[in-house]
């Protein structure tokens, strides 16, 4: 009996030695056929295991995804200012311009105020969106910079009032400032009423030559679209060509003055939000035109034209794009101005990453 003892713990020792000095292959094999025997029993903490390492690794994907979308953000936001640079040099260079000279044309209005907004631009601090309440989405959002980047920065830059622009979009205007983060009133909430002013004309042409140029540099990127080389070169030679007929001109009409402003209900992701504009007309001369009435040959809006800040409200500096009209409300009887409705130039207003905030016009 005692014999038979031995003989056991002898033959244990034995195997539990050989099992301990196995090579790492055997052992791993082995290993891997224990767990996969035992897996009925353990079935549930694997699986929690393998869950909690997907949803980490998708953390990780849409992070990488969103810094992507910041630096893209801010590429095209340089891209931008680089190409208005070129446009004033060309707007200035051409037609013998001097700046210090009176605004007494229209080229030196224009060179004046592509000036001032590229000074603007240059001093824009990148910032990205770290909050949205979706209770108030179409109202404010918030931002990762504050006071300490005003020091950090030598100057007053992020503060109440400064705009916010995303491209050459506004898309709304600083309104709390902390230490860290600051809270942006977006244009589609209705406390928010930008003074804004219909250009049409050649302005449509410069828009749309500057989108080519932008689809151009993306399609220089992208291999996968095309079949060949050459069907590439194509692509990019019949988007010159169109580049080319539309020019760059400067016989741009400037119209009715107004407001436009939200209706601060929350959208939750709407791929649509519309602004309404307000009190639109052509009562008073000023410097880029005698008055208009209501109801000449030349319409003082319609669909289509471009709103762009008038700098009449002190907040906004004058040029950034806020939207383009696409409803004139039918004149009522008596009335002395146009309600229109307005799509906003920002499209991505429900999806907003990476803006860019210039400084308040009382810095400037």
């Amino acid at each position: 009996m005692r014999k038979a003892g031995f003989l056991s713990f002898l033959g244990l020792g034995v195997f539990l030695f050989c099992w301990i000095n196995l090579p790492k292959v055997i052992f791993d094999e082995a290993r891997n056929l224990t767990i996969g025997s035992l897996r009925p029993w353990i079935e549930t903490p694997l699986a929690y295991n393998s869950s909690a390492e997907i949803a980490h690794l998708r953390l990780e994907n849409q992070t990488l995804r969103s810094q992507i979308d910041h630096v893209y953000g801010w590429l095209l936001f340089d891209q931008g200012v680089t190409d208005q640079i070129e446009l004033f040099k060309s707007l200035t260079q051409e037609n013998s311009l001097s700046l210090d000279g009176p605004p007494s044309s229209f080229l030196h209005r224009r060179a004046a105020q592509l000036g001032a907004l590229l000074q603007s631009k240059l001093y824009a601090v990148p910032s990205k969106v770290i909050y949205r309440d979706p209770s108030s989405w179409s109202s404010s959002l918030w931002v990762n910079v504050g006071e300490d980047d005003n020091i950090a920065f030598g100057q007053v830059i992020i503060a109440k009032n400064s705009p916010v622009v995303s491209g050459s979009a506004l898309v709304g205007v600083v309104d709390h400032v902390g230490k860290k983060q600051s809270r942006v009133r977006l244009i589609t909430d209705s406390g928010l009423s930008p003074s804004v002013r219909a250009v049409r004309g050649s302005i449509q042409a410069r828009e749309l030559s500057r989108e080519i140029q932008n689809l151009q540099s993306l399609l220089e990127k992208r291999e996968d679209l095309f079949a060949s080389q050459n069907e590439k070169n194509e692509m990019i030679k019949k988007l010159q060509k169109i580049k080319d007929k539309s020019g760059i001109h400067w016989d741009d009409l400037y119209l009715a003055k107004g407001e436009v402003h939200g209706s601060s209900a929350p959208f939750w992701r709407s791929r649509g939000p519309l602004l309404k504009g307000v009190g639109f007309n052509f009562d008073y001369p000023d410097e880029e035109g005698n008055p208009s009435s209501l109801k000449e040959n030349t319409p003082i809006l319609k669909e289509g034209d471009l709103l762009l800040t008038s700098g009449l409200d002190g907040v906004f500096p004058p040029g950034l794009r806020v939207g383009t009209i696409t409803q004139v409300d039918p004149l009522k009887e008596g009335a002395y101005f146009y309600n229109i409705e307005v799509k906003p130039y920002a499209q991505n207003l429900n999806d907003l990453e990476a803006l860019f905030i210039l400084p308040p016009l009382s810095e400037q």
